[in-house]
């Protein structure tokens, strides 16, 4: 898998979790067009960069325990409270 389709799909995880629209884990891995083991092992990696994540049964979704933001880019606005993953990639 290429560094941009990698990207694009933690971003579009993110973006499921923030809304708290994942769904089950099957129906979240069906969401992203990987499995279930590839999802596991994708949520994984957001908590080994900081990420608190929790199973809300009464939403059915996952969602974050404290604020956590996945930012592609430059920073141009500090954060206050939660934790910012930032990935800066070269510009051409």
């Amino acid at each position: 898998m290429s560094l941009l389709k990698y990207i694009n799909r933690v971003q579009l995880i993110h973006s499921l979790i923030s809304r708290e629209a994942t769904g089950s884990s099957e129906e979240f891995a069906k969401k992203l067009g990987i499995s279930k083991s590839m999802l596991m092992i994708d949520l994984q990696e957001l908590r080994e960069l900081g990420a608190e994540l929790e199973f809300c049964h009464v939403k059915g979704s996952y969602r974050y325990k404290r604020p956590f933001q996945f930012i592609i880019g430059k920073e141009k606005n500090s954060l206050k409270g939660g934790r910012k993953i930032m990935i800066s990639l070269p510009v051409q």
